[in-house]
């Protein structure tokens, strides 16, 4: 049995379109700017990180964002159900569904970690249907960093199962450069799509285990998790 865990944005989903709105009428509203989640370089961080670092490159004081954190990321929250398509199923990225199907199969367990909240995670499952396919996930507000994540998942996962995930036996999956420094903490298999906002050669810079253009050809994924 492995633990495997998958980011949500750009590796399963492409989200990014609903995010960059969700974050414009966020910021409109709250400080009267316009500002998009793709100004930065928001991969593999927590919805926290990039409202400050936006915030800064729009001359808002950090202060407003950290201090008011709860409360802006629940205004988040509600912003993006309410535009999010209630089908998004299409904005599934090719090869996760056949890919998680597959894995549902077999004993691996398969969870997900996001920089994402709560609220965010389970709005996206349910519009996508891909909810029945993990057995938890760990989320953006609960840790400070990705590597913190992958840890609460690990222990979750031996709490769960009575067995241990070392090594190999963890599997991040994602398309982000943070995933792969995340999962190189561990000794973890890092498996690299280049779905998202870092490039392949970006991502190839940081040495993942795997690296694929996307999961098109999910059966060669499959192999490799084992």
């Amino acid at each position: 049995m492995k633990l495997i865990i998958f980011d949500l944005d750009q590796t399963l989903v492409d989200s990014i379109s609903v995010h960059d709105k969700a974050t414009n009428e966020l910021f409109k509203r709250r400080f009267g700017v316009d500002a998009r989640l793709t100004e930065i370089d928001f991969a593999g961080k927590s919805l926290k990180e990039n409202f400050i670092e936006l915030a800064r490159l729009k001359g808002i004081p950090e202060t407003q964002i950290v201090q008011n954190a709860i409360k802006l990321l629940k205004n988040y929250e509600h912003i993006f159900d309410k535009i999010i398509p209630q089908d998004f199923s299409k904005y599934i990225l090719p090869g996760v569904k056949k890919l998680l199907q597959e894995l549902s199969r077999t004993e691996n367990l398969v969870v997900l970690y996001t920089g994402d909240s709560p609220g965010i995670v389970k709005t996206v499952l349910r519009a996508t249907g891909l909810e029945k396919y993990f057995k938890f996930s760990l989320h953006g507000t609960e840790t400070k960093t990705r590597a913190d994540m992958v840890r609460l998942a690990i222990e979750k996962a031996q709490r769960l199962t009575g067995k241990t995930f070392k090594d190999k036996d963890v599997v991040i999956i994602g398309d982000s450069i943070r995933d792969i420094d995340a999962g190189k903490q561990f000794n973890a298999l890092t498996i690299a799509v280049a779905t998202g906002f870092h490039t392949v050669e970006e991502l190839s810079k940081n040495k993942p285990d795997y690296l694929f253009r996307n999961m098109k050809d999910f059966r060669q994924i499959l192999n490799i998790v084992g």
